[in-house]
């Protein structure tokens, strides 16, 4: 993607724990709300882990993230009242990164196949699970700037993130590593699940339909530190991702109204985030309204990004919103960072 060839927002869909459609996500969010609770899951002391998750029923593992993403892509496509066609759609669902448990191929096929399955169209073969985790918006981005750009009978993208830290096998290797909040861990983070949807498209100025947000600046790079403490970070990485998305989008520092990153409880990337943002200060920045949604929605790994740019699709057109141009910045265990810029068109 670079700053001839945006990407377009029309539409955008979500299912959290805050709620089965975005519009009651959004007003959730801006009330502060959130709806963790006490789970069947225990720590180490057996006490009861909080979770962020809807009430769904007895209905778990692939048939539940299946219902979220199903869901999701309803609200999306309800929202924009775009038919989609045989093999004119794209479709790219984010998924949880592969090196984490119980996040194997076929629960996210299950995804895919049901999306499908519930729309009655068969995508386009550019279709494909992109299972990056938290860092998977900005190479979902790439893969559907790439699809629009190259194949015209491509009209549109419907990227779909959606992921669950809700099951047995996650929440005993998180506690293993100490990274969910419980009763001997204060600085972790709470398990949630979530997923959204967003419809994208080529920059047309003769679209009459109404565009919610332009996506002009991506940048990834890999940061060697860990947040495991074994190799410190030194936010370059992070930063160097920033500068290239603004780079893209033909930015200065000074120009960035808000960010919004996936703080969710955990010091480590607040604390590398913290180090990016003085080095934009460095660069004529100065103090960002500061925007997360992890402390409302908990950790929802690969869903996060798509449910930023959702959010974003309303809050940025209020009069009392962050402003019209913001920046995300994302990453991953793993080391995987980006950015990208988000402006009100």
């Amino acid at each position: 993607m670079n700053n001839a060839q945006p990407l377009i927002l029309y539409a955008a869909g979500a299912c959290c724990s805050l709620g089965y459609q975005l519009a009651a996500a959004e007003c959730a969010i801006r009330a502060g709300m959130d709806h963790f609770e006490n789970s069947e899951f225990r720590d180490n002391s057996g006490k009861p882990l909080k979770v962020a998750r809807l009430p769904m029923g007895n209905v778990w593992g692939e048939e539940r993230l299946a219902q979220l993403a199903v869901a999701a892509v309803k609200d999306c496509i309800t929202r924009s009242g775009i038919t989609l066609h045989a093999n004119e759609t794209v479709l790219l669902l984010a998924a949880a990164e592969r090196d984490r448990p119980h996040t194997e191929v076929e629960r996210y096929q299950a995804c895919f196949d049901a999306i499908e399955a519930t729309l009655g169209v068969k995508f386009h073969a550019h279709s494909r699970i992109i299972p990056y985790g938290r860092a998977a918006l900005a190479p979902a981005l790439m893969a559907a700037s790439e699809s629009l750009r190259t194949d015209r009978a491509v009209k549109q993208v419907l990227l779909v993130g959606a992921d669950s830290y809700l099951n047995a096998a996650t929440i005993n290797y998180l506690l293993a590593t100490q990274r969910v909040l419980e009763s001997d861990n204060a600085r972790g983070f709470i398990p949630g699940e979530a997923a959204a949807a967003l419809l994208l498209r080529r920059h047309d100025p003769a679209d009459s339909r109404p565009a919610l947000l332009r996506l002009s600046g991506l940048g990834v790079t890999r940061e060697e530190g860990k947040p495991d403490g074994e190799v410190p970070t030194r936010a370059q990485a992070l930063s160097s991702a920033i500068r290239t998305a603004m780079q893209q989008a033909e930015l200065t520092a000074a120009e960035l109204d808000f960010r919004l990153c996936e703080h969710n409880g955990d010091p480590f990337y607040a604390h590398e985030a913290a180090i990016a943002h003085a080095r934009l200060g460095a660069d004529g920045c100065g103090d960002l309204a500061m925007l997360t949604l992890g402390e409302y929605v908990g950790e929802v790994g690969a869903a996060i990004g798509p449910l930023a740019l959702a959010y974003l699709s309303i809050v940025c057109q209020r009069p009392d919103g962050p402003g019209p141009v913001g920046l995300i910045h994302l990453g991953n265990d793993d080391g995987a960072r980006s950015a990208l810029i988000a402006e009100r068109p």
